[in-house]
């Protein structure tokens, strides 16, 4: 594979985003980038700071008032800029680390919860062989009745996301937010997706179908098969 990039944050420069350029295949599409969060999920320090970004973005609601910039979190809570309640956040591709992360940070700010305990839920969905997310008995009551924060490694095309609202809505749920390290996308459905990075931090970044890949047709072999958990080389 070619050499990695490193894209900061522009956030906070303590996050960096690495980047690969090559030609990968990824569960649905062909990609021209691996995108590596391996230490931004699994990393300690790294998983808070992106808590704490994912944090601040959902309460401001990304594109943030003029006036409101520069504000810390605390001060941001304290304006209204966003209180929609969180009573569950649900992680998915192996985001559990920042999702307890994102609790706290909303915990500390003093952000509101329905929850009878005042604490939030944070849930890792079962997903069967069809990629359907399934929400056991014992699940039910932190969905049903919840306004609902989802957290994720990638929004690519809002496919398995579009599928996860679905679940969520079906189970009486309230989504709330759509909360990722890397959003290719701006909107799911009809809902806002806050991204730590976006497609603005990676413009040539695209996504080829498998039958209409320009690198395949030009004869470029797969570097690697990618997904959200990381790479195998071929």
């Amino acid at each position: 594979m070619k050499e990695q990039i490193r894209i900061p944050s522009k956030e906070n420069d303590k996050l960096v985003l690495k980047v690969t350029p090559g030609h990968f295949s990824s569960d649905r599409f062909h990609v021209n980038y691996y995108i590596d969060m391996s230490s931004l999920k699994m990393r300690q320090s790294e998983a808070k700071l992106v808590a704490k970004v994912m944090a601040e973005k959902y309460v401001r609601k990304v594109k943030i008032n003029a006036h409101l910039k520069g504000y810390n979190f605390e001060n941001l809570i304290e304006t209204g800029a966003n209180r929609t309640p969180v009573d569950t956040i649900i992680c998915m591709d192996g985001c559990e680390v920042i999702g307890a992360y994102l609790a706290e940070e909303l915990t500390a700010g003093g952000f509101p919860s329905n929850n009878k305990h005042k604490s939030f839920y944070v849930i890792t969905p079962e997903f069967d062989n069809t990629g359907q997310m399934v929400v056991r008995n014992n699940i039910q009551p932190m969905i049903k009745g919840k306004n609902v924060l989802v957290v994720l490694a990638t929004a690519m095309s809002g496919h398995t996301i579009s599928k996860a609202i679905g679940t969520i809505l079906a189970h009486g749920g309230k989504v709330t937010g759509l909360s990722v390290i890397f959003a290719n996308v701006d909107r799911v459905d009809e809902y806002p997706v806050y991204g730590v990075f976006t497609h603005e931090d990676l413009p040539n970044f695209k996504l080829s179908d498998p039958h209409h890949c320009e690198d395949c047709e030009a004869g470029i072999p797969l570097d690697a098969v990618v997904n959200s958990y990381g790479y195998q080389m071929l």
